[in-house]
């Protein structure tokens, strides 16, 4: 039986998925992070080691292609490493692109649109025929508005204005200090400088929680973090020049499992694009590593 694998691979886990030629999962693997650029040399072993388990229980003679989508792929100023680990370890034709086109192709079917991703990051990729756009996903210094590390930033902020102003802080800032075992506001400082992104980003469970108890601070952080995807979505939406009934499609945490950030996100776009279609359905990305997988084979 012939077949093809697909990997997706992030900033925390790498997952293979083999299809057979209908699209069916057939074998799956799964190791650490991808993303080179947080360590090259384990990346590459946590990418071969995901390959590696999911061929276990196939022949590896009828694997037509891999299609490795891997975050953070375009900021590798050298491939060279992975392609040369991926040619000695499995001798099988291969693409690699960054993991946001195959969420795209797996989110949209391989239709034109926008997807929007919003976790730790955010970021809005665009398709239409061959032309390909971005909006967002400029990193937490120059924007990633929406994100939970926006969001939880947003609530520290806060905090810091609160006592900069000398007023009494607010009960959501209190709860905050109280969860990061903090006294006084000044040991924010060394919470956010000594942390990286997802540690901060991982207060958001407990925003919405606050919010779900009706603490209006935490509300409107949620609220105007919609508001933020939804513009930028419009914006890709725009550069594409999509008139009639645009796509959007929508992928991570804060989008999907958030229903007040989701609702406000609509709303937004709506305004704008009256007829947007949109796709909330949650898909592997490597489902879309199996679509232009296919697509690559029958161009051959």
């Amino acid at each position: 039986m012939k077949y093809i694998i697909s990997l997706d691979g992030g900033g925390t886990k790498s997952e293979a998925v083999a299809y057979d030629l209908e699209g069916n999962v057939i074998s799956q693997g799964y190791s650490g992070f991808s993303n080179l650029l947080i360590n090259e040399k384990d990346g590459i072993n946590h990418i071969i080691e995901a390959i590696e388990k999911c061929l276990s229980t196939l022949s590896k003679e009828n694997c037509l292609f891999l299609f490795i989508g891997i975050a953070g792929i375009g900021g590798v100023k050298d491939r060279s490493p992975l392609e040369k680990a991926l040619n000695d370890a499995f001798q099988i034709p291969f693409k690699i692109v960054n993991d946001a086109q195959i969420a795209h192709a797996a989110m949209l079917n391989g239709q034109s649109g926008v997807l929007t991703i919003a976790g730790t990051g955010s970021i809005c990729i665009g398709m239409h025929k061959e032309h390909t756009v971005t909006a967002g996903g400029w990193g937490h210094l120059l924007g990633d508005e929406g994100s939970g590390y926006w969001i939880c930033m947003e609530v520290f902020k806060k905090i810091t204005q609160e006592f900069d102003e000398g007023i009494p802080l607010s009960y959501l800032s209190l709860k905050m200090l109280e969860r990061l075992q903090l006294k006084e506001a000044d040991g924010l400082k060394k919470y956010i400088y000594h942390n990286i992104k997802a540690e901060i980003a991982a207060h958001v469970p407990f925003i919405v929680e606050m919010a779900n108890l009706g603490d209006l601070m935490a509300l409107t952080v949620l609220e105007r973090a919609g508001q933020h995807l939804g513009k930028t979505t419009s914006q890709a939406i725009k550069k594409l020049n999509l008139r009639e009934e645009p796509r959007v499609a929508i992928k991570g945490s804060i989008l999907q499992r958030i229903p007040v950030v989701q609702k406000t996100f609509i709303q937004t776009i709506h305004e704008q694009y009256p007829t947007v279609l949109f796709y909330t359905e949650d898909v592997s990305s490597t489902f879309g590593g199996y679509l232009l997988a296919m697509k690559e084979l029958n161009n051959y």
